[in-house]
């Protein structure tokens, strides 16, 4: 059984050699958008558009519009694709993710399953879906079963709804597409009882489980939503995703996360939940403060 801090350091793990990684720059920008490290370096089939510096440990893509960096990009990521370069490509999914700059900017489209090869900051939204209140000590959550056809994780348990931000969305947006697609939720009412609760911010590092390369710095920020279903209301999936959906009670939440049913990130997304409904406080919990000073890493990249 792990506690929530072990909990929270399994999802916030920066990458263990900081120093040996190279700086992913873009042209016209100081700040860097992510991290590479020295083996997709070296492997990567870096082309005329880029200027690679192995002293200073930088890998800057050229091009000075949005159209030419995101063409530039997805003609490298094909062929090292074509070339079976990176397990990781071999999830491709024709999904553009966006890569931001200063002023909430884009700067760059990439291909969702490439994202991690530079270590770029992943923007996703994570919902739960609750009955009760903490309040009366009635509080039950629904919870998902992903679907055991999963690349990711197959099989295990999940917020009620949850999914990454693609190019040209926005948060809410993308939380009123997920909500359909994965609990059959409808817009008029995610847009009435959906609240917004920030952000959680974190870095984990890739393994075996991800379905890909090891070792990859992943920055994320998801956005948080809470929303108390009316009465005779039910999440029921909808899109082949997610497997079953559960209602389970704060201890039984408790009592799987520690068990570690579900994976690293949502782990961050629930103990959130419980900070901001009073069920986790500093009475109950040693590490709470450092439990919620975390929640909100500060990333060291360009964000939205």
């Amino acid at each position: 059984m792990k506690s929530n801090l072990e909990i929270l350091n399994i999802c916030d793990q920066p990458h263990p050699d900081p120093a040996s990684l190279y700086r992913f720059l873009i042209e016209g920008y100081e700040v860097p958008f992510g991290h590479i490290t020295p083996d997709v370096a070296k492997r990567m089939p870096w082309g005329e558009n880029w200027l690679i510096d192995h002293d200073a440990r930088t890998a800057k893509l050229l091009g000075t519009s949005l159209d030419d960096r995101t063409q530039i990009m997805h003609e490298m990521l094909v062929s090292a694709r074509e070339k079976h370069t990176f397990k990781l490509l071999a999830g491709w999914q024709n999904e553009p993710w966006p890569v931001y700059g200063p002023n909430k900017k884009l700067v760059l489209s990439i291909e969702r399953a490439a994202a991690p090869l530079f270590g770029i900051v992943a923007y996703g939204v994570q919902l739960l879906a609750y009955e009760g209140s903490s309040a009366s000590d009635d509080l039950k959550i629904w919870i998902a079963r992903r679907a055991k056809t999963k690349r990711t994780f197959p099989g295990m348990l999940d917020s009620t709804v949850g999914g990454s931000m693609s190019t040209g969305e926005t948060p809410f947006e993308c939380l009123v597409r997920e909500c359909e697609e994965e609990a059959s939720f409808s817009e008029g009412l995610v847009r009435t009882c959906a609240v917004a609760a920030g952000t959680v911010n974190f870095v984990h590092v890739t393994d075996e489980r991800y379905g890909g390369e090891s070792g990859l710095p992943c920055p994320e920020i998801d956005f948080v939503y809470d929303m108390q279903l009316p009465e005779g209301v039910i999440p029921v999936p909808n899109d082949g995703e997610v497997e079953e959906m559960v209602l389970l009670s704060v201890e039984e939440v408790k009592s799987a996360l520690a068990m570690g049913k579900f994976p690293p990130a949502n782990g961050y997304v629930i103990l959130d939940f419980f900070v901001r409904h009073g069920i986790l406080t500093w009475e109950n919990e040693r590490d709470y403060v450092e439990i919620v000073s975390r929640l909100r890493r500060r990333l060291d990249f360009q964000t939205a």
